[in-house]
């Protein structure tokens, strides 16, 4: 017998489940490093977590609440289906945990685990950090791993059949593309070399060899705390937009591959104001989950780890 393992971050599918989702994430030292001994970043993540609820709440009240769990299990059932392999997902910070999921497959005692992130792009921050606990939760198990799957085909070919739908009508005279991916610190980047940056570029520059004539930029978002991180922000690739005179924006955002808090509040809510306020239209492509490519994408990465 063989399963396929999906992993991605997760978040609350309820208000009530908030405040322990922000616990694990800032307490979770492989994804944000606060330079501290570990129960002090506890201490601290428990803090920071009783702080941000409320305003976090709000944001989650005004999209409806986050289908990012619904998401990830309604793919985890088109590749289960498109493979015919038992195919199980498992969150870090959110139901269904990664731990359980992992009990789940323990008493299956598959032969083998094919495991797959549902970040394209590899960073130690979220997918090493899933492996990582993967790697410790089926000690002793046969395990194979897509570390990353930023230049596959379909993966491409998702991406660019959304740009395609938002750019009709818009002349690239007047357009820019805006590719947007989840920042993270400059030091933990330094600390483990990580390919994330240089991946997410080489993305979105093989999507942009089907749109020469447009120019495109990107730019990073959701950094949080006072300490450097990935640059240029949205904000700043905004205001450079509106100084070199276009007056469109066709917005993806890059490193994700369906919707969730960073997509339909950060994007359609703070930046599309922000968009406004500086006269811009912006046009934020939306991600479909449900896409043929993108779970022709998912198996194809599976696949290639089963032979070898």
């Amino acid at each position: 017998m063989k399963v396929v393992l999906i992993t991605y971050m997760g978040g609350p599918s309820k208000l009530s489940e908030i405040r322990d989702y922000l616990y694990r994430l800032f307490s979770d030292k492989d994804m944000i490093d606060m330079k501290v001994p570990y129960l002090l970043q506890k201490f601290i993540a428990k803090v920071v977590s009783f702080v941000r609820t409320p305003l976090v709440k709000k944001h989650y009240e005004e999209i409806g609440g986050s289908p990012v769990v619904k998401n990830v299990l309604e793919l985890s059932k088109l590749v289960e289906k498109a493979l015919s392999i038992k195919t199980i997902a498992g969150m870090l910070y959110s139901k269904p945990f990664l731990e359980d999921s992992s009990k789940v497959i323990r008493e299956l005692n598959p032969e083998e685990v094919f495991v797959v992130s549902l970040y394209p792009q590899y960073s130690h921050s979220t997918v090493g950090a899933s492996f990582k606990k993967v790697k410790e939760f089926l000690k002793g198990f046969t395990l194979k791993f897509v570390n990353s799957w930023h230049l596959n085909p379909f993966y491409l070919e998702w991406i660019r059949e959304n740009i395609r739908t938002s750019l009709k009508g818009l002349s690239c005279e007047d357009t820019v593309i805006l590719f947007s991916a989840h920042s993270l610190p400059v030091y933990m980047v330094e600390k483990y070399k990580d390919p994330y940056p240089k991946q997410v570029e080489e993305t979105a520059r093989f999507v942009m060899k089907e749109f020469p004539e447009f120019r495109w930029k990107l730019a990073y978002q959701s950094k949080l705390g006072p300490v450097k991180w990935l640059s240029p922000s949205v904000e700043e690739a905004l205001l450079e937009v509106k100084k070199e005179g276009y007056k469109n924006v066709v917005f993806f955002p890059i490193s994700f591959v369906c919707e969730h808090l960073e997509t339909l509040y950060e994007i359609d809510v703070e930046y599309k104001k922000l968009a406004e306020e500086l006269s811009l239209r912006l046009f934020r492509t939306p991600l479909d989950h449900t896409s043929e490519n993108l779970v022709k994408a998912i198996v194809s990465e599976v696949k290639s780890v089963m032979t070898s």
